[in-house]
């Protein structure tokens, strides 16, 4: 029997990217386990226990900017307690900043880049065969003399309906533990990638192309009636950057959720400028009863700084009549965005006051992630093409600064946000 590889993940809900890498492994022979961390609350102690069980000799390990030291502390204790064991990071941070990574961190031995189904089994292929690691498309590396190697990027996956559904069955904790004993039994799912806008603050364009790649509808009507099936799931969750991208898509799938009554709720993200009030229609009468806004801004100047493409008039029609409609909506804000001013924060608070959204109210910091044009903005102040990670949180104080000149208009702009709309 082949050994296991092993997937690491720091998320809070079922990670359905090492899910479909770990179905495209068992496509291959090759069983994999998946160990969310994170959910399980596990301990180093317990990671070295759970390893020398499954006894695998490759560990794939995921992150975000915002865990990729944990991931760092994790393969840095495999590598200690398994020298001989091959360790490959993936994920958005490390897509953008493997050069830097493999240079600082001698534990971590490949990066898969981009997309990682194909990529990630002919990696378990090739170095179970002993063979070239150049003839892997889509990683970086260290070669013999420890000069980082990266090979052409791997094709994006075209048609998405080839994939296997995701391998839940393999993912540590069960499906039943991530549900918890909730009435609403609520699952996420995701039936497209690619983004054709250029938002200057958002990776996903340059991570998974401009091509908007969509599963069909009978492909998603299938896969809902396996949860349903499978797990008793009752609501879905769509977990795409822009649901509703392709409008007639969405109409026709209302109709199928319809026609084969499926008696599920649903929500979904996307942007105001793809929904008109015919289709919120329909979405409400297939079960839609949540809608996730990326407002970002109240200001038009910032808006049109930051590339959204958005105009406010329009989100605030779409957020009112999915609201009459009786759908809650979920608005969220980011907060130093480039062009911020006391006035344009106001125009926020404004924004919550005159569309009354009944779902949660969202008002982030700005955050600057590699893979964006703000992060490589931002990097040719320092005279690079790339920020050394330790400088990313410098760099995001330095940037709120510029904007804000008073540290308590945060505070002040939460505490305004009338209480009957923010929903913790």
């Amino acid at each position: 029997m082949k050994k296991k590889p092993l997937g690491y993940v720091n998320l809070s809900t079922i990670p359905l990217g090492l899910g479909y890498i770990a179905a495209a492994l068992e496509l291959d022979g090759v069983y994999s386990t998946i160990i969310d961390m994170n959910f399980l609350e596990m301990k180093t102690n317990d990671l070295k226990q759970r390893i020398e069980q499954v006894k695998p000799n490759i560990v794939g390990i995921s992150s975000m900017s915002s865990n990729y030291q944990n991931a760092v502390d994790v393969a840095k204790s495999i590598k200690s307690w398994f020298p001989e064991t091959t360790i490959v990071l993936g994920g958005v941070h490390a897509t953008f900043m493997y050069e830097e990574i493999l240079n600082s961190v001698p534990e971590i031995d490949v990066i898969v880049r981009y997309e990682g189904e194909i990529t990630f089994s002919q990696l378990v292929k090739t170095i179970e065969n002993r063979g070239d690691l150049k003839t892997v498309k889509g990683i970086a590396f260290r070669d013999e003399n420890r000069k980082v190697v990266t090979t052409p990027q791997m094709e994006l996956v075209e048609d998405l309906d080839s994939l296997p559904f995701p391998a839940y069955h393999l993912i540590e904790p069960t499906v039943e533990e991530y549900i918890g004993k909730h009435k609403i039994r609520a699952f996420p799912l995701l039936t497209t990638r690619g983004c054709p806008y250029d938002c200057i603050f958002c990776s996903t364009t340059a991570l998974h192309g401009r091509k908007y790649r969509t599963r069909s509808v009978s492909n998603i009507i299938e896969h809902i009636e396996y949860l349903i099936d499978t797990y008793r799931i009752n609501t879905i969750s769509f977990a795409d950057d822009n649901f509703t991208m392709q409008q007639d898509r969405i109409f026709e799938l209302c109709n199928q959720i319809k026609k084969h009554n499926l008696s599920i709720q649903w929500g979904c993200s996307t942007r105001t400028d793809l929904l008109s009030t015919k289709l919120l229609r329909k979405m409400k009468e297939a079960g839609c009863n949540n809608l996730f806004f990326g407002i970002e801004s109240a200001s038009e100047k910032v808006l049109k700084i930051i590339k959204k493409g958005v105009s406010i008039a329009h989100s605030k029609k779409i957020v009112k009549q999915a609201e009459k409609l009786g759908i809650k909506t979920h608005c969220s804000f980011i907060l130093g965005l480039p062009g911020e001013t006391s006035e344009s924060l106001n125009d926020i608070i404004k924004f919550i006051k005159e569309t009354k959204p009944t779902g949660r109210v969202l008002p982030n910091l700005l955050e600057n992630h590699p893979g964006t044009e703000l992060y490589q903005t931002v990097g040719k102040q320092f005279n690079q093409s790339q920020i050394p990670f330790p400088d990313i949180a410098q760099t995001q104080i330095e940037m709120l600064l510029t904007f804000y000149k008073q540290k308590s208009k945060t505070d002040e702009l939460i505490k305004v946000i009338p209480p009957d709309i923010v929903v913790k």
